[in-house]
This record gives structure tokens, sequence and C-alpha cells, in this order.
């Protein structure tokens, strides 16, 4: 275990000042405030352990400083000292979850030895903890998602409180963070996790199908209904709805989207029979709906009747030492989809990863390691920065034609093509270097026609 921060909390300043010295060499790192509201501040800022602090201080007591504290890390642990020999509040400060109470006769000897006390419970606390989040972020890799920071840890947590309630939930993010994860996730947590869990882009959609695919449609309602078709309410019946890109679902359709989330029922077009359902819904958005609902685009009612949970998830740069684990992830995933024997990616290559920006967040690391492992060469095992894209090394290199707008087989034929020109367009040496067969390379050759390049 790391060594233990103590924060010191005394108006008198020959206190605060011997103690700390004590303290110190007993290997103690030591934090000093002479009142409540700097120890406040020192603990917004700081990872305080122990707290030490007097009974009565001016503006703020010990009793008060400690119930703040507790709002903002429970898992601190607290210690009061004082003159004056006060039973109702050394009940109280027991009774909040003190440690002890010491009259400042105390000796030396008692006070080490009521900081050891307290010492095992951090140990403890800290131990509890780093297993929590373990298991939190083995069950959540299994289930598609990694998350090793405290931000993640965080999300986790409140996926966990809230997944097996019906509350409607609102995914907020950029794109690429994995807001669809998250929603798949939550229905896998939830209690409806044996039923349907039903997906839709409302931005791919065209504004005159959506209506039919939400709500389904009888035959021979519109020109084109030859058969019945049931929407997707009427599919997630009992399981979860998600929709994706709910910023860009039309106003019209909105109101028709709000009388579903209150009545609980809606018609097929063309059918004046309702059908009830019982449907949990999960919608996501990359813009931000309140500043929608400022402009007129987006209903104030139904952004509410949405929001009931928000969820917010950090782009990728606010959460860099995922970069790491998830680059591993889909190193291992590409190379087994290639038949390549990468299996590492050297520490510069790593260093680059984790100093890039990553406008498209989760999204566009995935692409840049596939885009990687390709150009490997199929006996190398270590992925080094000359198969990064020149995007992210600024490092001429032969697919510096490439962009991040590209489709995967654009990119793969650029690679071909200029594999194809380095060895004089042998097609053996070709495939070698690929790490393909060369049947692959002759079908990719007659796909991209490449045969006259």
């Amino acid at each position: 275990m790391g060594k233990i921060n103590i924060l010191l909390v005394d108006d008198e300043a020959a206190i605060r000042e011997t103690l700390k010295i004590i303290l110190k060499n007993e290997g103690y790192d030591i934090y000093t405030a002479e009142n409540g509201n700097v120890a406040l501040e020192i603990i917004r800022n700081n990872i305080i352990d122990i707290l030490i602090t007097d009974l009565k201080m001016p503006k703020m007591n010990g009793i008060e400083l400690m119930e703040r504290v507790l709002s903002l890390d429970p898992d601190i642990e607290t210690i009061f000292i004082s003159a004056y020999a006060d039973i109702k509040s050394a009940i109280r400060a027991v009774k909040l979850g003190a440690i002890d109470y010491l009259e400042k006769s105390f000796t030396n000897e008692e006070l080490i030895s009521t900081i050891k006390k307290a010492e095992k419970r951090v140990k403890i606390k800290r131990e509890n903890t780093n297993l929590r989040n373990r298991l939190l972020s083995d069950e959540y890799a299994n289930m598609g998602i990694i998350g090793t920071g405290s931000k993640m840890q965080r999300l986790f947590k409140v996926v966990d409180r809230i997944a097996p309630s019906k509350a409607n939930v609102l995914l907020t993010g950029e794109s690429g963070v994995g807001k669809d994860e998250f929603a798949k996730l939550i229905h896998r947590k939830s209690l409806q996790r044996d039923n349907n869990f039903i997906a839709i882009n409302c931005g791919a959609i065209p504004h005159n199908l959506i209506e039919s695919e939400l709500f389904g449609h009888e035959k021979g309602a519109f020109t084109g209904a030859y058969q019945q078709k049931r929407g997707k309410f009427e599919l997630a019946d009992k399981g979860t709805l998600f929709l994706d890109e709910i910023g860009d679902l039309a106003l019209d359709m909105q109101v028709k989207f709000l009388r579903v989330l209150q009545e609980r029922q809606f018609f097929r077009i063309g059918s004046e029979e309702s059908i009830k359902v019982d449907v949990r819904i999960i919608a996501a958005t990359n813009k931000d709906l309140l500043a929608e609902v400022e402009a007129g685009n987006f209903r104030e009612d139904l952004y509410y009747r949405l929001n009931v949970v928000n969820i917010h998830i950090p782009p990728l740069r606010e959460r860099k030492e995922d970069i790491p684990v998830l680059a591993e992830k889909f190193l291992m995933e590409f190379a087994k989809a290639y038949d390549k024997k990468v299996k590492h990616l050297d520490f510069q290559t790593m260093d680059i990863l984790m100093n890039y920006n990553w406008r498209g967040n989760i999204r566009e690391l995935r692409n840049v390691i596939e885009r990687s492992v390709l150009v490997c060469d199929h006996k190398q095992e270590i992925l080094e920065k000359g198969h990064l894209p020149y995007e992210l090394t600024g490092v001429e290199n032969p697919e510096k034609e490439a962009n991040e707008n590209m489709t995967l087989s654009q990119y793969e034929k650029i690679i071909i093509r200029n594999t194809l020109r380095k060895y004089g367009g042998n097609k053996t040496q070709t495939a070698k270097a690929l790490g393909i067969r060369r049947q692959t390379l002759y079908n990719k050759i007659k796909e991209y026609n490449l045969e006259e390049n």
C-alpha cells in the first residue's frame, strides 16, 4: 500500500506544526489547514486518507467539517482532538463514523495508536475498492466495454444502479465514444435482458419512412405497403428500444413519439386498433439537446421525458489511461482476423497513440489499429511507428494518399496497389509481403480492377 496522506486541521499554528513533525517522522505525508474552508479545498485537490481535526474552531467546527468531508469523500477516516471534554460531541462524532475522540492531553503513543487503527481501515477500503474496480472492469470488458480509469469506473457504477429500473436513459457524448455499446450493456444488466433489444438510428432513416419504422403499418396503408409490418415499438415490447441520434428526429415525429411515451400505446399506420407496449427507452445523441430545445429544434417536454437518467460518456482524449488496453484489444482482434503474427505495440507507437487527439474517439482508434495491422509484414510480431497512418505520425509513407474519411476497402486498395508496385507486379512476393494467400490477392486485384495499374 502507498503512503498514507493525513490532513491536520487546527486553528492553532503551534499544534499543527508539532503534530506535523511527529507524524512526518512516522513516515506519513502531511497536509495542514488552519480552518475548515482551507481543509475542504485541500481535499478537493488531493487524495486524503485520514483527517485529524480540532473540534472547536471558528466559523466551521470539527463536526460540521466532518459532515462536509464525508459528502466529498465518504472513505476518509476522521480522528477528533479537543482541549475540552464534551461527551455529546464525542458521541455525535462516533455516530458519524469517527475513529476516535482524543483530548489534547493525549500522548504521542496514543495518537500513533489511533492513527494505526485508522490506517488499517484505510487499507481494507483500498483493497475492497481495487477488487471492486477489477471485477467491474472484467465484467464490463466481457460485455464489450473497456474502462480502467476513474471516469469509466464511475459510469459502470451508475449503470449498475440504474439498469434494473425501467427509467428512460439519455446517453450523451461525441460520435465514436461507444453510446451504442452502453445501451446494449444497460439492457444486458436490466430486468428486460431476456427480451428484445431493438435499435434504430433516427438520423439514417428518411423522414417519410420513420413513422412506419417506429409504429409499423397495415397492408395497403400507403403505396408500397404490400403486407403488414410490425414497428420497432411493437418488436421491443417487454424489452428495450434504443433510439440512436434522437436529436435528428423531426418535430412532427417528436410529437407522436412523446404521445407513445405518455400513453404507452400507439396505432400502426392504417389501423384504428391501439397496441399497448411496455418498453424501456434508451436514447442517444452527440448533440446538445438543451441547445436544440432553445433553438426550437427539439421539444422540451420530450427532452425531460427522455432525460430521466443522463449518462455522459467522456471522449477518449479525456480518459487516455484506457488507450493502451483498447489498443491491445484491437491489435489481438485484427491480428486474428487477418492471420497476422503481430502481438505487441512498441513504446514509440504507444507514445504516439497516447498523445494523439482522437477526434473520432474509440471508433477512430479501432480503425487506426486495423489499418496498421493490415500493413504489417505477416512475420512481424511488433507493431511499430512506421505502421501507423500518416495523420498520426506526420511521416511520409506509402499510405499517404489515405485519409480518415476513407472506407477500409479504399484503404486496402491503396495498400495492395502500392505493394504490387513495390515488387514490380510480382504477385507471389506481393502476397507474401501482405501476409495473404495468392488466391486472395488475385481476388482482390480483380475486385479493385488493379490488373492495369
